[in-house]
């Protein structure tokens, strides 16, 4: 056999074929640094010297890390995670980097299981200890309801947040428009022809409920006229839709701005008269009613209401009034964007959560500025819905749990998986995993059998042995850069126990 001079070896650095290889290397290590940089990653905070900061593998000692936190402080975790930079949702006690790569977040509650009960059979978690990134201790609410505070879902009041209300902020009802106000404007009085009048109480509180209404016109011989009107509850649902056929002849459906055309009132047979009636018995004494120039809504209606709030007025520029398209647009969310005229619902629902970020945000909400060159991303409020939100990014969603829960979500929010019992809830949970990018789940086996008062103990470490196993199972369904909350919530909320969080993120191969 040949030697090789100068020993040099075919191949090996500092040859040609050497220097080739070596280039190789050198990019496909480049690649995997760039890969690592996409890759999101959780650290746990501290506070040392009364100063916040990451706490990571070497870098400090102090280990003041927090030992309990509220349950908002995880709604800010999973708002964040979903939302990304859009969320205004940022955790005290952990740092989530890079939260726009996440790929899939799973959510899994495990009602029943208490701080204490973890750390008294903590050889019966195994898997989830293994797994489990970073992890804090939860403080309930009294009688907190778990699905409202993460999801600000259903008909729970939206409360102000620590860090960006202020406790001595007016409520709804310092808002409502003036007489001298309604005179200016030209709101349908009392006293007008032809006009109705709501059946309502002599004065409102903060704790009257919020009704948002909107209605589109089409010019007729007499002048604009009704044409669709919407009503909005505070939670956001839709509870009333009527098309209304103008009793005078249509001269200019608006179709750009309505959205109307001759197709769309061809059937209709319902009339002003009739809705007035309608909206009559629908509105409680005191209701308040919010919307965007509103005094055009109820003169299209030709009714009276002495309850009510403007957002056009709450949020001008340099004293002038701002379109509602604009302020949405600034504050939260992009509206009125298809070619197919105005959506009613929808432009009552902004009104609406325009309304509820101004209480909720008090005097720190920024002041309305036009856009100038690009467009900023959409703002999504700590109290709008998560869901919401989601959908607003084109993410998907799935809810697996019990009727109890299930029933709080509107079904065009996410897919409603109802089940009856946890064995059930694991099978399209790992189903839904696959097609979703967010999933709830709750397992409820611990929190049925504790309401037998007492369980033994065998029974108690094979349930809980059986959640670890469950869960660990769908951790290996998530695929890399997956987000995964292991909620642990007692049944007692009232009791003052504590719960625990665990937060984990898959590894993508490199």
């Amino acid at each position: 056999m040949g030697s090789y001079s100068e020993g040099i070896v075919p191949g090996v650095y500092g040859h040609e074929n050497g220097t080739e290889l070596n280039s190789k290397l050198k990019s496909h290590h480049q690649g995997d640094q760039v890969r690592r940089k996409d890759i999101p990653r959780i650290f746990l905070n501290c506070f040392k010297n009364h100063t916040q900061h990451v706490v990571q593998k070497g870098q400090c000692r102090c280990k003041k890390t927090y030992s309990r936190v509220p349950l908002e402080e995880i709604r800010n975790l999973l708002h964040l995670s979903l939302l990304g930079k859009q969320s205004q949702c940022k955790p005290r006690w952990c740092t989530l980097r890079r939260a726009q790569e996440i790929s899939k977040v799973l959510v899994v509650v495990m009602h029943g299981v208490s701080s204490s009960c973890y750390r008294s059979h903590k050889d019966c978690f195994v898997k989830l200890t293994e797994i489990s990134k970073v992890q804090t201790k939860v403080g309930f609410s009294s009688k907190q309801d778990l699905v409202a505070a993460l999801f600000k879902t259903g008909s729970s009041e939206t409360k102000k947040e620590p860090d960006g209300a202020n406790d001595n902020y007016p409520g709804r009802s310092s808002f409502l428009v003036s007489k001298t106000r309604m005179a200016s404007l030209n709101y349908p009085l009392r006293d007008d022809d032809n006009v109705v009048s709501t059946n309502h109480t002599d004065e409102v509180s903060d704790n009257s409920p919020l009704f948002a209404l909107d209605c589109e016109m089409c010019q007729t011989q007499e002048g604009l006229e009704l044409a669709k009107v919407c009503l909005v509850e505070e939670d956001g649902q839709l509870i009333y839709s009527r098309l209304v056929k103008p009793d005078n002849e249509i001269i200019n459906y608006l179709t750009e701005y309505s959205g109307m055309t001759a197709e769309t009132l061809q059937e209709v047979n319902t009339r002003l008269r009739d809705v007035q009636e309608e909206i009559i018995q629908l509105l409680p004494p005191d209701a308040i009613l919010v919307g965007q120039s509103i005094e055009n809504d109820l003169r299209a209606l030709k009714m009276f209401h002495p309850f009510c709030v403007d957002t056009s007025d709450m949020f001008t520029r340099s004293g002038h009034r701002v379109g509602l398209a604009n302020l949405t647009q600034f504050y939260l969310r992009e509206i009125q964007s298809g070619d197919q005229g105005h959506d009613p619902a929808e432009d009552a629902r902004a009104a609406l959560d325009l309304f509820k970020l101004r209480l909720a945000e008090g005097t720190k909400l920024p002041n309305y500025k036009r856009r100038k060159g690009s467009q900023q991303p959409e703002r999504i409020s700590v109290n709008s819905s998560l869901l919401a939100g989601c959908q607003d990014q084109c993410k998907t969603c799935a809810i697996v749990d019990v009727r109890k829960v299930t029933r709080q979500f509107e079904a065009n929010a996410a897919d409603i998986l109802e089940c009856i019992n946890d064995s059930e809830s694991f099978k399209k949970a790992t189903s839904a995993i696959k097609r979703r990018d967010f999933t709830w789940l709750q397992f409820h086996s611990l929190h049925n059998l504790l309401q037998g008062n007492w369980i033994s103990e065998e029974t108690l470490q094979m349930t809980l042995r059986k959640l670890d196993e469950r869960l660990h199972q769908l951790y290996q369904c998530l695929p890399g850069k997956s987000l995964l909350i292991t909620l642990m919530a007692p049944s007692d909320t009232s009791s003052k126990q504590l719960g625990r969080c665990f937060v984990t993120l898959t590894k993508e191969s490199l």
